[in-house]
């Protein structure tokens, strides 16, 4: 809840019409969901245009308004008359002022805040260290994945006096955009999961990614703590540097601070030890482990007892779309439909591999986006991984994916085959799998590879 003169001041805007009053109010960007007494921020996105919508969030109610544009009064007979005393706050950019406004307001609060980032794990590793926070106090978090400027900004929003801490997952896709999340959520903690390929037609290899990614701590207190995957190549070259925080580090290969050991697969559970204390994850996904690891670094900072995180990682969360093990009558599905990239696919691909299946081991999967010019050869390359699974049947449908298909074609092991319409690939999809089949379905968020999740579970019987 904030006041109109703090959107001033927070904005550096100016109140170009009616008073500011002390009244505390909400923020909304959403003219669709706007409530009386909210304050519209006006912000601009790739297919929108706020502005389009003050008018009608006025007549429903609007507190104020967050403009960069002048607003041409209405007539009386719209709808209501245009209240003559509502705020108008005029700013040079709304989407700027949307972050500084909820930066402003992240200010009051003197709580831990917790901001991960990292290619692949990101809201796992959110879920899972939300839930072992919350065996000892409320937090509040990201709902899904608003992990963009917009996202960050109305999340924190959403802070309250009962949150005694936050869990805020950051993503990016162009250089700069982490920094400025950073300004807006000032982090006390920062969790890096891992660095990729990914978005590189942007942030062009993976050193770019590294290099933008850690923009995370540029607005950090000197006495914050980063938690990192000591694991990964790009992150470990953070030992080398002269930081200002504390580090903490985990993983499984190499020496950390929370290292995971013992590590045992059995009736879909994963179990491991740290520092002679066991652990038990509720899924047969190994990559969950350096998710589980970056919870247990969390808690532990945070003084959470070993039962409350042993119970906290164990919490069932609520990721759709990445690696969710579905049953369809005698049918396993894998469904990690959510995105995709080099780093997430080969982590599917080991998952699939790994599972015993009394019938075939199936990939079903489109493309892996926004790899700019490395695309081609980064699609050959998952032939490789899918070979070394064992894998018997690949089914490709788009542009990038036929190049996995195409690096196949003389495979002894797995056999592929590359579709031109997902209609086709339904076709295919259905006379392939039979009983005590194991189905991975992997594309891009934008291809809707979700389709064919649909379609096998309408077909279950």
């Amino acid at each position: 809840m904030i006041t109109i003169n703090e959107i001033v001041k927070a904005t550096s805007g100016k109140l170009v019409r009616g008073v500011a009053g002390k009244k505390n109010l909400r923020i909304s960007i959403d003219s669709r969901s706007i409530k009386p007494g909210e304050v519209f921020v006006a912000v601009r996105g790739k297919n929108f245009d706020g502005h389009k919508f003050i008018y009608d969030v006025i007549s429903k109610g609007a507190a104020g308004i967050v403009s960069s544009k002048k607003i041409m009064w209405i007539p009386s007979n719209f709808r209501g008359k245009t209240p003559p005393e509502i705020p108008v706050i005029k700013v040079k950019d709304t989407n700027k002022a949307l972050g500084d406004i909820a930066g402003f307001y992240r200010r009051k609060f003197d709580i831990p805040v917790v901001a991960i980032t990292g290619s692949v794990g990101k809201t796992s590793t959110k879920e899972i260290a939300s839930n072992v926070l919350m065996k000892k106090y409320p937090v509040l978090k990201n709902t899904k994945t608003e992990n963009n400027m917009f996202g960050v900004s109305l999340t924190l929003l959403n802070l309250n006096k009962l949150h005694k801490a936050a869990v805020i997952e950051f993503g990016t896709n162009h250089f700069g955009e982490i920094a400025v999340l950073s300004k807006i959520a000032r982090p006390t903690i920062a969790i890096f999961t891992n660095i990729g390929e990914s978005h590189l037609q942007h942030l062009q290899t993976p050193a770019g990614v590294f290099r933008e990614k850690f923009q995370l701590v540029k607005y950090m207190d000197k006495n914050g703590v980063i938690i990192f995957n000591a694991d990964d190549e790009h992150l470990s070259s953070l030992l080398k540097k002269n930081l200002s925080q504390k580090t903490i580090t985990f993983g499984i290969e190499k020496k950390a601070d929370f290292q995971a050991v013992k590590i045992e697969k059995k009736g879909g559970k994963i179990t491991f030890a740290v520092s002679g204390k066991k652990y038990c994850l509720n899924t047969f996904v190994e990559h969950n482990i350096y998710n589980a690891l970056a919870a247990i670094c969390c808690g532990s900072l945070n003084n959470i007892g070993y039962n409350s995180i042993l119970t906290g990682i164990k919490t069932p969360t609520d990721c759709q779309g990445r690696q969710k093990i579905r049953k369809f009558g005698k049918i396993t599905v894998i469904d990690d439909t959510y995105n995709s990239n080099p780093l997430s696919f080969k982590s599917a691909i080991r998952t699939l591999g790994g599972l015993k299946a009394k019938g075939k081991k199936i990939i079903v999967c489109s493309d892996m986006l926004e790899l700019g010019s490395a695309a081609k050869q980064l699609h050959e390359n998952m032939s490789k991984d899918i070979e070394a699974a064992g894998i018997d049947l690949v089914v490709t449908f788009g542009s990038l994916a036929k190049h996995i298909t195409n690096a196949l074609k003389n495979s002894r092991i797995t056999k592929a085959t590359h579709y031109n319409s997902i209609e086709a690939v339904k076709r295919r999809v259905k006379v392939l799998c039979n009983d005590g089949d194991i189905v991975l379905v992997k594309g891009s968020r934008s291809t809707n590879m979700e389709r064919i999740v649909e379609f096998l579970e309408k077909n279950e019987d």
